[in-house]
This record gives C-alpha cells, sequence and structure tokens, in this order.
C-alpha cells in the first residue's frame, strides 16, 4: 500500500527526477528480475550509477529507463565497479542519452546459464609471451601459452576466449589486437567502457566471438540480439526503447583456431 503512494505521488510531479522515474517503474522491474535478484538492491545500485555520473540525470529518460529494463531482463548487475552492465552517458545529435552496454563479466554470466557449458573464460596475450595455436591430427585445433610473467604492465597483443563443455572437451577463438579493434564499435572513445576499461572489453569481444560456437540460453540469445541492434523495444516499460546499444559486426572473420 505504501509503495503504490509512493508510485502515485511520483506520478503525479510535473517535473518528476530521474530517481522518481526509476522508482515509478519498480513494478516492472520486479516482473523482469522475476525474483532472481532483490528488486529494492537493484534499483538502489541503479541510482547509485545514475548519481555517480550527472550526465544521466539529463539523459532522456526513455534512454536510461531502457537500459535499466534491459539490464532487469538479463538479471545483470549494474555498476562499472562489477563488470557486467554499464549505464554510459553520450551526446547524440544534441541530446543527451544513455548507451547500455553489457561487459565482459556479464556475457560470462549469461554464458554460464546454459547448462551445457561448464567453464567460460578469457585472458590476454601479451609482448613477450610464447603464443602459438593451428591444428595437428592428433590435437585437433590447438593453442599453446606461456607467458613471460604475469605482470599486467605489458601491452597485449592478442586475446583467447575458451568455453569448457559438459559433454568433455573445449571450444576457443584466438583474436588478435587488430581483430578486436575492428570489432570496436565506432563510438568507443566517446566516454564507454572501451575507453576506461579497455583489456575486459577486450575480453568481452573474444567471449562475443566465442558464443557464435556454443549452444545459448535465453538470456544470451536475448543480449546477443540487444548487441547487435541498435534500437531495440524492451518489454516491460510501455513506450521505453533503447535508442543505442554496443554493437558489432554479426559476421566473424576469425574462425576457431584459424592462424590467419
Amino acid at each position: 500500500m505504501t509503495k503504490d503512494l509512493s508510485q502515485a505521488a511520483v506520478a503525479a510531479k510535473s517535473n518528476p527526477t530521474m530517481k522518481d522515474l526509476v522508482e515509478q517503474q519498480l513494478p516492472a522491474i520486479e516482473r523482469q528480475l522475476g525474483g532472481a535478484m532483490n528488486s529494492d538492491a537493484f534499483v538502489r545500485a541503479v541510482l547509485s550509477e545514475i548519481t555517480k555520473q550527472p550526465k544521466l540525470m539529463s539523459a532522456d529518460p526513455k534512454t536510461v529507463l531502457g537500459g535499466v529494463m534491459l539490464a532487469a531482463q538479463l538479471k545483470l548487475e549494474i555498476g562499472s565497479g562489477l563488470g557486467e552492465f554499464y549505464l554510459t552517458p553520450r551526446r547524440e545529435k544534441g541530446r543527451d542519452v544513455c548507451l547500455p552496454i553489457i561487459g565482459y563479466q556479464g556475457y560470462v554470466k549469461l554464458v554460464l546459464r546454459s547448462e551445457m557449458v561448464l567453464n567460460v573464460e578469457s585472458f590476454l596475450v601479451r609482448e613477450g609471451d610464447d603464443f602459438t595455436y593451428g591444428a595437428s591430427s592428433d590435437r585437433g585445433m590447438y593453442y599453446d601459452w606461456q607467458p613471460r610473467d604475469f605482470e599486467e604492465d605489458r601491452p597485449w597483443i592478442g586475446v583467447v576466449a575458451s568455453a569448457r563443455m559438459k559433454g568433455g572437451g573445449t571450444t576457443w577463438v584466438y583474436l588478435t589486437k587488430g581483430q578486436v579493434f575492428a570489432r570496436r564499435p565506432s563510438y568507443w572513445d566517446k566516454g564507454t567502457p572501451w575507453q576506461s576499461h579497455e583489456e575486459e572489453m577486450a575480453k568481452k569481444t573474444a567471449v562475443r566471438a566465442l558464443v557464435k560456437f556454443l549452444p545459448k540460453s535465453t538470456d544470451l540469445g536475448r543480449a546477443i540480439e540487444a548487441d547487435e541492434n541498435k534500437a531495440s523495444h524492451v518489454a516491460g516499460v510501455d513506450d521505453v526503447q533503447i535508442t543505442h546499444v554496443e554493437d558489432e559486426p554479426e559476421t566473424f572473420v576469425v574462425q576457431e583456431g584459424d592462424p590467419s
């Protein structure tokens, strides 16, 4: 009853704040989360992220709420420190909008929702590492990696993503740094995680390439669809649509174990 009165008060405001609008959507958020996450904690994390980024406060409300609802649909935590889902402010055609971006940890979580995948991981190959890959009749597609050390200050030159399957075997992909950058969206340098968390986003790109070869959960399929489409209507909020989501080419030019 108290919650209903609070929502009515928000609806009655002539100039509701972004905080008001997010709280007004709590019932829709709860429906999307479906009990998988605490809705109050989810909303607190959203409001904390918005507070940390003042440009989100003035962004088109539909784009902010669209990003929030997408995260709720996918049941991913919002927050730059978690690496699962980012709400990123961006200037687009003279207006501030919110760009929702699924992070590396978010894709790992989504891949693991498939009962056929036991483990998924990604690592960066750095200058000085001994890294080779290819194929043989005995080993099939293979790679060998011997890091020079485990210091993270050496420049990275490539990235591997691999998944261990329940039925046995491992599926993996390798992308060079140039191939990763070729998949980077055109707006990468405009305050997105590509600018602040490049290595994490490189690992995400490799996982995105890997999922082409993996069984997909419903949530993973939804995430891929959202990433590949710049406009996507989000169920649960009437008339709210995502105007921008991170997109990457649909065709992967690097095949598993292909040394070209």
